[in-house]
């Protein structure tokens, strides 16, 4: 069923730091560009679904149907972005293929970011200077724990984005409504 000789060279350091920058850039493009919110469950989502396509480069990557289980998954990752991103919003045309564009862009955002970590780790920036894997991964932990507390601050201070802050989900606008 599965051949270990189709395993790709992605390693999870990479995936584990590209992760909260991803997730920062979705916020920033949904929030000050397209100047719409959603809730933050949808934000996770879709970075989730998007990182997760390092099984496919991880496990799969010198499969001889990876082109195909590549393309198909591209595919379901644009179809999730627009449903949960993109239409619920009353877009024109042209914002909605800048949206649609914006998935594109967001992913490579990830990879680039990915990127930067192994050359890093391997030492090809820095003047041949290898940074541990582990620095990476304790550096996203360290951003979520950030990510975190920044969006509780906001949260509890009331300066909520169009009243949803990232992860507040129904119960703000079920507080806000008066007695």
């Amino acid at each position: 069923m599965y051949n270990e000789e189709w395993q790709g060279f992605r390693a999870f350091y990479e995936l584990a730091f590209g992760t909260p920058v991803a997730y920062l850039f979705l916020l920033f493009v949904w929030k000050k560009l397209f100047k719409a919110d959603h809730e933050g469950w949808k934000y996770a989502l879709i970075t989730l679904v998007g990182g997760s396509f390092f099984i496919l480069n991880h496990y799969f990557f010198h499969a001889p149907f990876y082109s195909l289980l590549a393309r198909s998954y591209a595919m379901l990752f644009l179809i999730l972005y627009y449903f949960l991103l993109i239409r619920p919003h009353a877009f024109s045309l042209l914002k909605q293929i800048a949206a649609v564009v914006s998935a594109v862009v967001f992913t490579g955002v990830y990879i680039g970011v990915e990127e930067v970590a192994r050359a890093l780790a391997d030492g090809r920036m820095l003047d041949g200077t290898r940074i541990p894997e582990f620095v990476f991964v304790l550096a996203a932990f360290l951003a979520f724990v950030v990510i975190i507390l920044v969006s509780r601050k906001r949260q509890n201070s009331g300066q909520e984005l169009n009243g949803v802050s990232p992860g507040s989900g129904v119960q703000n606008r079920i507080r806000a409504k008066p007695g």
